[in-house]
């Protein structure tokens, strides 16, 4: 999952790229501005498994119940994430309770604790020189 578009596509052909030219196709970008037979084709490659993988913005998983996606995967997180946002994007994988899912949060380092608490530091030694 995404935030902005702009990301979700850039990724995604960085992901094509890193497979032989037959299985390309495998990986795709998904938002809210593809045509409805795109979204409709997209979710049935999906349970076919001719899809591999999207890449997608909270546009994907409105309306649609696949119950064995094993992985999501959160692309960044900005200062302005809401927890629950991103809950409900880890809450796309793994319907059918039999299965067992993995849910990744890939994060800046600046929005980690230990990361901001140098920086806090570092700061306040500038502050009392």
């Amino acid at each position: 999952f995404f935030d902005d578009i702009q990301d979700l596509i850039n990724v995604a052909k960085f992901l094509q790229g890193r497979l032989p030219p037959d299985m390309q196709e495998k990986i795709k970008w998904f938002n809210s501005d593809m045509a409805t037979i795109f979204k409709e084709t997209e979710y049935e490659h999906l349970l076919d498994s001719s899809t591999w993988g999207l890449c997608t913005i909270d546009s994907f998983g409105m309306e649609m119940d696949i119950p064995d996606i094993l992985l999501a995967i959160q692309w960044r997180v900005h200062h302005k994430a809401k927890l629950p946002m991103v809950w409900q994007r880890f809450g796309r994988k793994v319907r059918d309770k039999a299965l067992l899912g993995t849910a990744l949060l890939f994060a800046e380092k600046e929005y980690l604790d230990n990361e901001r608490k140098k920086k806090d530091e570092h700061r306040n030694k500038k502050e009392t020189k």
